[in-house]
């Protein structure tokens, strides 16, 4: 992609939220369909203009007036045209020489939060609501919003047809009263947020591996959300464990854009200041008493980052806490593999090797692989060479990811090696 397509692409992951939030409220959400197209349209005509002009001097201003345009054309196209149930919800005055509501609201967080909200309505589900959030707001295709829930695509298309209909159905106003109305909401919206970090972390369609933007969204967003979430332990966890997540990431991949693991990452170049928040956000959680699941989670990032060195990681109490965490879902297949490796790190790969000869997945493609790649990876620890080279091929042969399939081959070869 070149510099063009890159910065029109920075802007989609940064700006298009906010666009469809500001559209959203001016225009209503009973015109959300037309809202989001004018939004994609506008990010490909960007594609297209940027390359053979160069990008704007202004390049929010320019992608919320054109934006603006586009639904305003198709909104009055539908009104004289269209017979669909969306021409028929009442428009406001259309004018393109009115303010630009999406620049209106640049310094303004308020119309994000109140998306969110509107988006994790009762009407839907709540596997739903996290879909269509992650859609509209934060700009999720169909083959991320498959990975980050575990779903076929086809049947995120389903629903994404059929969340868009209530919603239209319901003509939500975006306000004040939204954000009103958050605090029964708050558990899946962080958990909308807790997604889209994970899939930015260890992104599907990002060929480096790390979707820099879909983190540094997450983070945004959690900020945002944590002045006006109550009671806001739940978002400081979160905060603390995106923070912790974020702080690592200058040592996880190599200059030449391989996996580093984490017991080969130079911790040097550990962010200090960024570790310093999480801290900050993990005592604020822990002085409420709360000690829900991103908790759990931010307390054992926390001693990931406190260990000088692998070695002085204090994988017990790791374990202990991954036991916490599989009381609160017991059906985490992850959960319980992250359990795993800390045990065999505190008591040795042996024993665990001959537990996941015994272990059941769900048969998601990700999750066979990670149990493979976790076997081979105990039985080389082990000094089990042939059991850990037959893991690994089973792990290649489940791979998805080009860094994923790279770093089970260097293993393969150093096994094979010693």
């Amino acid at each position: 992609m070149d510099t063009s397509g890159q910065l029109a692409a920075y802007f989609f992951r940064e700006h298009s939220g906010r666009m469809v939030a500001s559209l959203a409220r001016v225009y209503g959400m009973a015109h959300l369909d037309t809202i989001l197209d004018a939004v994609q349209d506008t990010f490909e005509t960007a594609l297209t203009h940027w390359r053979y002009h160069g990008p704007p001097d202004h390049p929010r201003a320019w992608l919320s007036q054109v934006a603006r345009n586009k639904l305003i054309n198709a909104l009055k196209h539908h009104a004289r045209y269209s017979h669909a149930t969306e021409a028929e919800a009442p428009l406001p005055a259309l004018s393109t020489t009115d303010p630009d509501p999406v620049l209106a609201d640049e310094a303004s967080t308020d119309g994000q939060i109140q998306l969110l909200v509107a988006c994790c309505h009762p009407a839907l589900r709540e596997r739903d609501r996290i879909l269509i959030t992650l859609h509209i707001l934060c700009g999720f295709g169909i083959p991320e919003l498959a990975n980050a829930l575990q779903m076929n695509r086809e049947a995120v298309k389903k629903a994404l047809q059929r969340s868009k209909a209530i919603l239209r159905q319901k003509s939500l106003k975006l306000g004040q009263h939204a954000i009103a109305a958050l605090a029964p909401q708050l558990p899946t919206v962080c958990t909308i947020l807790y997604l889209l970090f994970n899939e930015g972390y260890k992104a599907t369609r990002n060929s480096k591996g790390i979707d820099f933007d879909l983190c540094y969204e997450a983070l945004r967003l959690t900020k945002l959300l944590r002045p006006v979430a109550t009671p806001e332990a739940e978002v400081d966890a979160l905060l603390a464990l995106l923070f912790f997540g974020v702080a690592r990431f200058p040592a996880r991949l190599a200059a030449y854009g391989d996996w580093i693991p984490l017991e080969e990452q130079d911790r040097s170049l550990w962010n200090t200041p960024l570790i310093t928040e999480g801290f900050h956000y993990l005592d604020q959680a822990k002085r409420s008493g709360y000690a829900g699941r991103y908790y759990l989670e931010a307390l054992i990032a926390s001693h990931h980052c406190a260990a000088p060195h692998f070695a002085a990681t204090d994988w017990k109490t790791i374990h202990d806490l991954y036991q916490l965490l599989e009381n609160l879902a017991p059906n985490s297949t992850l959960i319980r593999l992250n359990k795993l490796i800390a045990k065999s790190y505190a008591v040795g790969p042996l024993p665990v090797a001959i537990e996941l000869e015994n272990f059941t997945v769900d048969g998601s493609p990700g999750t066979a692989f990670l149990l493979a790649a976790m076997k081979g990876h105990v039985y080389q620890r082990a000094g089990c060479a042939a059991q850990a080279c037959a893991a690994y091929e089973e792990a290649l042969s489940l791979a998805q990811n080009p860094l994923d399939s790279q770093l089970i081959r260097k293993r393969m070869e150093t096994t094979i090696a010693n």
